[in-house]
């Protein structure tokens, strides 16, 4: 009897030492499989980080489509599986069947992901554009709130001076002097770019100016330029610069940085 009991005792302060062990799972809980990993249970973590890893990889690549929206979602489920997984486990007093889940999905919801996605909407906002609408790029609405745009930026506007698109590139700023002649650009006494299709409609052939104060000169750009003679050189306000165009998101296959 007396042995039996020492068995039992042996027994309940197993146990005791496993769910503590178990309770102390922290911000490792933030890594989806990471906490059963540490509890060797390796095919489960597996699972549970490989299905998180490829939803979140291919759905930040095809940030602002429909795909992209769709795989995020995933790779939120799938944490929220996972910490859940972790919860139950650790089998914290007063959890009922719910509570894990509810906690889980919150948590992480107004912790993790909201301010996440609410960063990436403003430096990384999905804007389509184009005579089709089918032309999209990633605006960081935050580039010129300290600074204004300097020479070769990529920037979006709140308005299309050209018709057919939002996306213009800065060729010069206020203060600097610029020439065109014979269909060819001068900034400051610098060819900027020997491009025919570039013109100022109803002007000379000829013509030489400074850019005014609280202005930037503008050209768009070619990729989503689809009209015919819209293809110009615009006197842009400052105030009409909503932020700068650093990257061409859709369609996904002609993903690239703006230079």
């Amino acid at each position: 009897m007396h042995s039996g009991g020492r068995t039992e005792a042996r027994e309940v302060r197993s146990g005791d030492h496993e769910l503590r062990g178990k309770s102390r799972a922290g911000l490792k809980i933030l890594i989806p499989g990471y906490v059963q990993w540490t509890w060797r249970q390796r095919e489960r973590a597996a699972v549970l980080f490989g299905s998180f890893a490829m939803a979140m990889g291919v759905g930040v690549f095809s940030w602002g489509t429909r795909m992209g929206l769709a795989l995020l979602a995933f790779a939120f489920g799938t944490h929220v599986v996972s910490a859940v997984d972790v919860l139950r486990q650790s089998a914290f007093p007063g959890f009922g069947r719910w509570m894990p889940l509810l906690s889980a999905s919150g948590g992480l919801a107004l912790g993790v992901y909201t301010p996440t996605v609410l960063v990436a909407s403003l430096v990384a906002w999905p804007a389509m554009d184009g005579v089709s609408g089918m032309d999209g790029y990633l605006v960081n609405f935050w580039a010129f709130r300290s600074q204004s745009p300097r020479d070769g930026d990529w920037v979006w506007l709140r308005f299309s001076p050209w018709d057919d698109t939002h996306v213009g590139r800065v060729v010069a700023r206020a203060g600097q002097e610029v020439e065109w002649s014979r269909n060819r650009l001068q900034v400051d006494g610098k060819k900027v770019r020997p491009d025919a299709s570039l013109r100022f409609d109803a002007t000379p052939d000829e013509l030489a100016f400074i850019v005014p104060t609280g202005h930037v000169l503008m050209t768009p750009v070619e990729r989503s330029h689809r009209r015919a003679g819209t293809g110009k050189l615009v006197l842009v306000p400052n105030d009409q610069v909503a932020g700068r165009a650093w990257a061409r998101m859709y369609p996904l296959w002609e993903r690239q940085t703006l230079h």
